[in-house]
C-alpha cells in the first residue's frame, strides 16, 4: 500500500521520535532543564511527528503545495490576517486566570499537567516559547499560539462553507462567486469574532489548538468522502493519525468521527441508515476513547504486571511482550486478510498518533517540580489517563442524590510500584445503593451538600421532599441541556446580558449596553440566530447529505456532549468554551444563510445592499464584542500573584485551595523564577499520595519538606485516606503521639471494613500540639465534622515534623476548605495568613505592621488605574478586586481596634487611591470603607464612596424591576445600607430616591 519512499518517510519519523525521547530521558540536568529537553529535543520530535503526513499521502516533489492564486484563496488569507491581527491586538500580555497560567508554566519547561496532559498543545507551547526573547514574554508568545491556530481555524471555516456553498449556489458570472466568496469570508469572521471563540483565542489554552484540529479533520472528512482510489485511501489512514494526534491535543478532536461513517459510506439520507451511521459513528469514537486512549495503557500494566509479580522478569518487560504480539498481529492480519489492509494500517497510525504521551512518561521520571499525579510507571499512566484524580458521574445507571448507601464492595486493587515488583497498596471501592432509588440516565446523582441545595433549587423541591424521575428528566432538560449549553449557544448568537456567573442571554427587545461599566452586555438582536436558521435550512432544502454531516458535527460538540458530560448543579465557572465546536457548525450554517439573503438581493439587482448587509453582520458582532473580549494591558492577576509570593517570609510553606489561587503562582516560579524559595502547596492535591511524595524533593530555592509519617502511610486507597471520627478521648490528643500511633499501626486506632481491610480512626474531636520553644503554649485544633481528611492530617504532620522552622500560610480558600478549624491560630499579613502558636480570639488577628508593608508598601497594584484594561466580573472584580478592598478594610480595622488612627487613615486613603477608581463597579465592601472614612472624620470621602454604591445599586435593582424581575437580595441591602450611610452623613434626599422603587 505504500511506496518506497512512504516507507522512507516512516523510517525517519520512528528515528527522529525516538531519538527526541532518548535525548529528553539522557538529559543530565536537574528534573531534565538542561539543553537536550528543552532546546534539542522538541523540534526534532514535532518534525517526526509531522513526517508521516507526507508518507502517508505519497507526496513528493510534483505535488503542489502552495495553493494557486484566486479571489478565494485572496480572502480565505484576509480572513487569516484580520482574525489573526486582531487576536494580537487584543491577546493578553501575560498569563490568564485558571488552567491558562498552568498551561505556560508547563509547557516552557515540557512539565506533566492536569490530565488528559494534552502532551502535543505542551510541545507546540514550548516551540512558541522558544521564540520569546526574555522570560517575561513567554506567556505572550504562547498565548500567541493559541491566537495563531484560532486564525487558522477561521480560514478552515471559510473553506469548508465555500466547499457547501458550491453545492447549493451555482450561477453564471462573477457575482455568484463574489457572493460566495462573500459568504464564506462573513461566516468565517462571524466565528472569528463571537463571543466564546474569541475568548479563548487571546490566552494560552488548548482550545485553538482543538478547534484546529477538529475542523481539519472535518475538511478531511468532506473532501475525502468526494476523492477517488487511491488518494481516498490514503485520506482514511491520516484521518485515524491525525484523530491520534488530536486527542494529544485535546480528546475533543474525536467528537467529528461520528460525521464519518455517513459521510463516506451511507449514501442515503433514509432515517435508518442515518441512524445506524450515527451509533456506528459513536461506537468509534467509545472505542478510541476506551480501548485506545485507555485500554492500552491498561493492558500493558496488566501484561507487566504477570510478567514482573510471576515471572519475574524485569520492569517493562510486559511492554515488550504486549509490542511484539502487536507487531505479529497486524503482520497476521495484513498477510491473511489483505483486503481489510486499509483499517489495519488506520488503527495502527491511530496508534502511532498518541506517541505524544510517551514524552509525558519520560518527563515525569524525571520528577519535574509540575507533575500531576506522577504518570513515571505504567500503574500511574493508567491512573493518569483514567483521570482517577476526579471524581465521575454515572451515565447509564445511578443514584438519586437522596439514595442511602446499602453497602461497600471491593472494584480492584490498588497497585504501587516497588523496587523489584507491583505491590497492592489499597482497595478501590463502589458504593451500592439502595435498590429503589437508583435510575436509568441519573442526572440528579451528587451527593454533595452544596449540589443537594442547588438540586432542590432547580427543581422546587422542599427539605425533605424525595426526586422522581420526572424530576430527573426536569434537571436534564432545564439546567443541564438549558442552562449549561443553550444558554451559552444564545450568548454568541443572540446577546449576552452580563459576565457575572450564571447570567442569562438577552431577548431581542432588551436594551444596548451602557458605558463601560457593561462592557459584557452584547446585544445581537437574534440576527445571527436566525440567520443561520436561514442557512441551516437553505442547506436542508437543497444539499441533504451535507446538512446532516454538519448537523452531526453541531449535535456532538454540542447537546450529544452536553448529555454526557452529566454536569453538577454547581460549577466554579462558566463553561461555554466546552462547547466551542458546536458553535462553529452554526457558523458554517450562518455563512450559507449570508449567501442566501445576497444570492437573493442579487436576483433584484440589488448588489451594494447585499454587500453591506455581508459586511455588516460580522462588523456588528466585532463591535459588540471587542470591549469585553479585548485583554490588551491586563496584568493585574499576574501582579496580585506577585504580590502574595511576595507577602511571604523566606523559605515560606503556602497553602492554597484552588486553580486562581495557585496556577499564577506556578507561573511566576516556574517562567519568570520568581520567589522560588517559597513552596506552594495545593490542599485539594494533598489527598493524594504521588503529591506528598513530590514534597519530599528539593525544587529550586526550595529545601524539602519534613515529615514524621512515611510514603506507605500516605499510599492512595491506604488505611489513612479518611480518618473517620470515634470520639474516645474527650480531651483531646498529642499530635506527635497520634503520629505516632498511626506510623506503628496501633491496634487501637485500627478498624475493619466490610471488605476485610483495615483503616485508621481518629480518636479524638481535638487534636493539641505543643510549642516546643515555649511548652507552655498548646495549640489545640478541632474537627467540626466526622473525620479528618488526609490533606488536614498532612498539615498537622507538617507542622509538628518542621519544628516551626519554616513560616507556614494559608490563603483565604485553603484556610476556609480544610476539615479542622485552624482559623485561631492564623494571623493576616496582607494577602495571607500565616500560622502562628498564640490563640486569638473573635475575628481573625491581623499584623498591622506587616499587613500594611505587604498591602501599602510593597505591592503593586497599578494596573487597575488603566480604564481602558477590561476587568471582567466573574474573574476579576467578584473574586479579585473585591476580596482585595477587603483585606484592606481589614487592615485599617485592626488599626482603630489598636487605637492607631493615623495608620487606619493611611490604609483607608491607600485604598481609596489604588482599589477605587471610577471605571471600577462599587461594592458592598465600600460601605464598610466609608464607615470606617466616617469614624476618622473623612466625611467628604465617606459621601464619595458612599453616593457612588448607591448609584450603582439603585442602577441595579432598577434594571432588575423594569425587567419584572424580584430584585437580587444582596443588591438591595446594599442599596437600603447605603441610603442608612447617606442619611447619617446628612444626605436625606436619597431616602426619597429609594422610596420612588415603592419597595
Amino acid at each position: 500500500m505504500f511506496s518506497s519512499k512512504s516507507v522512507n518517510y516512516f523510517i525517519v519519523s520512528a528515528l527522529l521520535t525516538t531519538t527526541s525521547l532518548v535525548l529528553m530521558a539522557i538529559d543530565a540536568e536537574p528534573n531534565g532543564f538542561g539543553l537536550l529537553t528543552l532546546w534539542v529535543a522538541p523540534p526534532i520530535l514535532l518534525i517526526g511527528l509531522a513526517l508521516p503526513i507526507p508518507g502517508i499521502l505519497a507526496i513528493d516533489r510534483s505535488v503542489r503545495i502552495w495553493p494557486r492564486l484566486s479571489w478565494k484563496n485572496l480572502f480565505a488569507l484576509a480572513s487569516f490576517l484580520i482574525a489573526f491581527g486582531i487576536y494580537i491586538y487584543t491577546l493578553e500580555p501575560t498569563a490568564s486566570l485558571w488552567d491558562c497560567s498552568e498551561f505556560i508554566a508547563s509547557s516552557y519547561k515540557l512539565q506533566v499537567p492536569h490530565t488528559p496532559g494534552t502532551p502535543l498543545s505542551l510541545l507546540f507551547g514550548r516551540i512558541f516559547s522558544m521564540l520569546a526573547p526574555d522570560v517575561i514574554y513567554v506567556a505572550w508568545m504562547v498565548n500567541v499560539m493559541s491566537a495563531f491556530f484560532s486564525a487558522l481555524s477561521v480560514v478552515l471555516v471559510f473553506f469548508i462553507i465555500y466547499h457547501f456553498g458550491e453545492k447549493i449556489f451555482i450561477g453564471n458570472g462573477a457575482w455568484p462567486k463574489i457572493i460566495l466568496t462573500g459568504g464564506a469570508f462573513t461566516g468565517s469572521l462571524c466565528l472569528a469574532f463571537s463571543d466564546t471563540f474569541w475568548f479563548s483565542a487571546v490566552e494560552a489554552e488548548t482550545y485553538g489548538g482543538a478547534c484546529f484540529v477538529l475542523l481539519l479533520l472535518l475538511w478531511m472528512i468532506l473532501k475525502g468522502a468526494e476523492a477517488e482510489e487511491p488518494f481516498r485511501s490514503r485520506m482514511f489512514i491520516l484521518i485515524a493519525y491525525v484523530s491520534g494526534l488530536g486527542y494529544c491535543i485535546h480528546p475533543m478532536c474525536l467528537l467529528v468521527l461520528p460525521a464519518l461513517p455517513f459521510a463516506w459510506y451511507v449514501k442515503t439520507t433514509k432515517i435508518k441508515s442515518i441512524v445506524t451511521s450515527l451509533l456506528f459513528g459513536m461506537l468509534v469514537v467509545f472505542l478510541i476513547n476506551r480501548f485506545v486512549a485507555i485500554g492500552i495503557f491498561d493492558l500493558a500494566f496488566v501484561f507487566d504486571l504477570v510478567a514482573v509479580n510471576t515471572l519475574h522478569l524485569p520492569f517493562y518487560s510486559g511492554v515488550i511482550i504486549l509490542l511484539v504480539m502487536a507487531i505479529a498481529i497486524v503482520y497476521f492480519l495484513l498477510r491473511k486478510f489483505p483486503k481489510y489492509k486499509l483499517y489495519s494500517w488506520a488503527i495502527v497510525f491511530l496508534v502511532l498518533g498518541f506517541t505524544p504521551y510517551v514524552m509525558l512518561f519520560v518527563r515525569s521520571n524525571q520528577n519535574p517540580p509540575i507533575d500531576e499525579t506522577n504518570p513515571e510507571n505504567l500503574y500511574q499512566i493508567k491512573a493518569y489517563f483514567n483521570r482517577d484524580s476526579y471524581g465521575s458521574s454515572p451515565l447509564v445507571f445511578g443514584p438519586y442524590f437522596d439514595a442511602r448507601i446499602d453497602d461497600v464492595t471491593p472494584r480492584g486493587k490498588a497497585y504501587y510500584k516497588d523496587a523489584a515488583a507491583y505491590k497492592i497498596g489499597g482497595t478501590k471501592v463502589d458504593y451500592q445503593y439502595e435498590s429503589s432509588r437508583v435510575t436509568i440516565l441519573p442526572r440528579i446523582y451528587s451527593r454533595d451538600d452544596n449540589h443537594i441545595l442547588a438540586y432542590r433549587e432547580w427543581l422546587g423541591l422542599s427539605a425533605n421532599e424525595k426526586p422522581d424521575f420526572g424530576d430527573n428528566l426536569k434537571f436534564m432538560f432545564t439546567y443541564q441541556l438549558g442552562h449549561m449549553y443553550l444558554r451559552y449557544f444564545m450568548w454568541n448568537f443572540v446577546g449576552r446580558e452580563s459576565d457575572v456567573q450564571n447570567s442569562a442571554w438577552l431577548k431581542p427587545w432588551d436594551r444596548l449596553s451602557e458605558g463601560s461599566s457593561e462592557r459584557s452586555r452584547n446585544q445581537y438582536w437574534m440576527i445571527p440566530l436566525l440567520i443561520g436558521v436561514f442557512g441551516a435550512m437553505l442547506q436542508y432544502w437543497n444539499d441533504r447529505r451535507s446538512f446532516i454531516v454538519n448537523g452531526i458535527f453541531f449535535l456532538f460538540t454540542g447537546i450529544v456532549l452536553a448529555f454526557y458530560l452529566n454536569s453538577p448543579p454547581i460549577e466554579p465557572r462558566e463553561r461555554d468554551y466546552i462547547y466551542v465546536g458546536s458553535y462553529i457548525a452554526y457558523c458554517i450554517w450562518i455563512g450559507l444563510g449570508v449567501i442566501a439573503v445576497c444570492m437573493t438581493l442579487l436576483r433584484y439587482k440589488l448588489q451594494l445592499p447585499a454587500m453591506i448587509f455581508a459586511l455588516a453582520l460580522p462588523l456588528w458582532i466585532f463591535y459588540q464584542n471587542f470591549d469585553d473580549h479585548n485583554r490588551a494591558g491586563r496584568t493585574f492577576q499576574i501582579d496580585y500573584a506577585r504580590a502574595v509570593l511576595n507577602n511571604c517570609a523566606p523559605n515560606a510553606v503556602l497553602f492554597t485551595g484552588g486553580d486562581n489561587d495557585t496556577f499564577p503562582l506556578w507561573y511566576l516560579q516556574e517562567v519568570e523564577g520568581f520567589r522560588t524559595d517559597v513552596r506552594v502547596v495545593v490542599l485539594s492535591y494533598f489527598n493524594t499520595d504521588w503529591y506528598i511524595d513530590q514534597l519530599r524533593r528539593p525544587y529550586y530555592n526550595s529545601a524539602p519538606l519534613n515529615f514524621t509519617l512515611t510514603q506507605k502511610d500516605y499510599r492512595q486507597y491506604g488505611k489513612n485516606d479518611v480518618l473517620y471520627l470515634d470520639e474516645q478521648v474527650k480531651q483531646g490528643i498529642d499530635v506527635h503521639q497520634y503520629l505516632k500511633l498511626i506510623k506503628e499501626e496501633h491496634v487501637a486506632l485500627r478498624r475493619q471494613a466490610n471488605d476485610g481491610d483495615y483503616y485508621h480512626i481518629l480518636p479524638s474531636r481535638i487534636l493539641k500540639l505543643t510549642y516546643k520553644q515555649d511548652p507552655t503554649q498548646t495549640l489545640s485544633f478541632a474537627v467540626p465534622g466526622n473525620f479528618l481528611e488526609k490533606n488536614a492530617l498532612t498539615i498537622l504532620d507538617l507542622i509538628a515534623s518542621n519544628d516551626w522552622q519554616r513560616p507556614f500560610y494559608f490563603n483565604f480558600t485553603s484556610m476556609n476548605t480544610l476539615s479542622m478549624d485552624i482559623k485561631p491560630y492564623l494571623v493576616q499579613e496582607g494577602l495571607i495568613y500565616r500560622l502562628t502558636p498564640q490563640r486569638s480570639t473573635g475575628d481573625l488577628a491581623v499584623n498591622t505592621a506587616v499587613s500594611y508593608q505587604n498591602l501599602v508598601e510593597k505591592a503593586d497594584f497599578t494596573n487597575l488605574a488603566d480604564p481602558t484594561v477590561n476587568f471582567n466580573y466573574e474573574e476579576y472584580y467578584s473574586r479579585m478586586i473585591v476580596p482585595l478592598r477587603q483585606s484592606f478594610n481589614a487592615l485599617a480595622a485592626a488599626c482603630l481596634k489598636e487605637g492607631n488612627e493615623p495608620l487606619a487613615e493611611k490604609v483607608l486613603n491607600a485604598s481609596i487611591e489604588k482599589l477605587h477608581y471610577p471605571h471600577l463597579p462599587p461594592s458592598f465592601t465600600d460601605l464598610h470603607t466609608a464607615q470606617m472614612l466616617l469614624a476618622i472624620g473623612q466625611e467628604e470621602k465617606a459621601k464619595l464612596l458612599s453616593t457612588s454604591t448607591f448609584d450603582y445599586y439603585y442602577n441595579q435593582v432598577s434594571q432588575q424591576m423594569k425587567r419584572d424581575e424580584h430584585p437580587d437580595n444582596f443588591d438591595l441591602y446594599a442599596l437600603r445600607q447605603s441610603t442608612a450611610l447617606l442619611t447619617n452623613l446628612g444626605e436625606s434626599s436619597y431616602v426619597s430616591k429609594f422610596s420612588l422603587l415603592g419597595l
